[in-house]
């Protein structure tokens, strides 16, 4: 991990609901260690960018600071109760980028915390790493990946996310795609990959493994992060993650057998089946010939697909809807900001 004399800086990358809080929760226990909930302040931003201006201009990189500090403010999850200083992290940033002030609310957070080390558990900024390079930031990554299968399963039980089999596998799929091609010239001492099933069934061992790779102390408190007050909080902000107030679940795997339909089995594995198993997962419709789709089916699937979305936001809880209001107000707001 390439290091600055003060902050260094984790970055994770796959598939959500792949047991990135349960890591995140995890390293958070580690004394260095700042790794709050994600704001998802790059994937929200890098779209919106081009109608902040040009950066160069003081009062451009000024609205830009404090929109993103604004939506880190209104995280579900919530970093802390204390209002971030905008005019600091304008006078902290030595460049006149998205990314730049994204690292120095950061820093300043580890800096107020007394950390030396953040995490970035956004796992789809994995879609602006060549922004990462391009500005020669190189952080520790950590791909963290969960048999495909089973992510399908949890993403149809929660209000986000495609809610179709068809979807649901492209896009696990696609992320995985992506993340190995990015991974594979990265030097090992940049990289951990981590199997969450393996993670699950054997908790101490893989963090001890990074803890060394990141040189830092292993603390025999990452094992007991469901008593965290940051597990209490982000349990309390949504249903999606009740799990993390909870010891490690070493059976959560393999749901999908229960969970999914043997036709939504096929369906993924059709399109996913080489991923899977490359992954190191086995097919269970192996050797069956590949299920292709007419463009009339795909039609449907999307049909369908946004149908399940709506049902899932219409019968969400009231409480995870309200935990998230503030924020995907604040970004409609953006939007429609940018479109007068």
């Amino acid at each position: 991990m390439e290091k600055n004399p003060q902050f260094r800086a984790l970055q994770m990358i796959g598939t959500q609901r792949s047991g990135s809080n349960l890591l995140r929760l995890m390293l958070d226990q580690i004394p260095e260690i700042f790794g709050p909930h994600p704001p998802h302040a790059l994937i929200t931003f890098y779209p919106l960018l081009h109608h902040y201006g040009d950066l160069s201009d003081d009062e451009n990189f000024k609205a830009l600071i404090a929109d993103v500090c604004t939506l880190i403010e209104l995280n579900p999850v919530p970093w802390d109760d204390e209002k971030i200083d905008r005019g600091k992290i304008f006078r902290m940033c030595s460049k006149r980028t998205l990314l730049e002030a994204f690292i120095k609310i950061n820093e300043m957070k580890c800096v107020e915390k007394n950390k030396t080390i953040w995490c970035c558990k956004s796992l789809e900024s994995l879609i602006h790493l060549d922004e990462y390079d391009k500005e020669g930031f190189k952080p520790f990554i950590i791909y963290l990946y969960r048999d495909g299968r089973d992510v399908a399963a949890s993403f149809k039980k929660i209000m986000v996310g495609e809610k179709h089999i068809y979807h649901l596998a492209h896009k696990w799929k696609s992320d995985q795609q992506l993340a190995l091609k990015y991974i594979s010239p990265l030097p090992p001492e940049r990289l951990m990959v981590i199997k969450y099933e393996d993670l699950i069934s054997e908790p101490e061992k893989y963090m001890k493994k990074l803890c060394a790779m990141i040189e830092v102390q292993y603390d025999a408190s990452v094992l007991n992060y469901y008593q965290s007050e940051e597990s209490k909080k982000t349990a309390e902000s949504g249903k999606m993650w009740e799990n993390v107030a909870k010891p490690i679940l070493k059976n959560n795997k393999q749901k999908y057998l229960k969970e999914l339909a043997d036709d939504e089995v096929k369906i993924f594995e059709s399109i996913a089946g080489d991923v899977l198993e490359k992954l190191g997962y086995q097919r269970n419709f192996n050797g069956q010939a590949r299920m292709e789709f007419t463009g009339e089916q795909v039609m449907k699937f999307n049909e369908e697909n946004q149908r399940l979305k709506r049902e899932a936001v219409a019968n969400a809880d009231p409480h995870d809807l309200l935990m998230r209001k503030a924020q995907n107000e604040f970004v409609k707001s953006l939007k429609a900001r940018f479109l007068s």
